[in-house]
């Protein structure tokens, strides 16, 4: 049998509004089981502002850096938590 390769250039935007909203969140599933991006950003509302997105995008790194933290920085951090929670 013959061989044939075909390549399609599709644009994002338009692969996306052509999905249904199960499509949609399979292919978040997706994007979350690649790595490309994380649970909780996957969680987090669209209408936050610069500052707010900055904000949790460091908080997203720190988290992954857990096993790299001093028990200072540590100590650190659990007085911001007794702070504010």
């Amino acid at each position: 049998m013959p061989e044939f390769d075909t390549y399609v250039d599709v644009d994002v935007d338009d692969y996306i509004s052509a999905c249904s909203k199960r499509e949609i969140d399979e292919l978040i599933d997706a994007l979350i089981e690649d790595g490309h991006i994380s649970p909780s950003a996957a969680k987090l509302p669209n209408h936050l502002g610069f500052l707010e997105s900055l904000f949790f995008e460091k908080m997203e790194k720190l988290k992954e850096k857990y096993y790299r933290l001093s028990k200072e920085d540590e100590s650190i951090l659990e007085d911001l938590f007794k702070k504010y929670l």
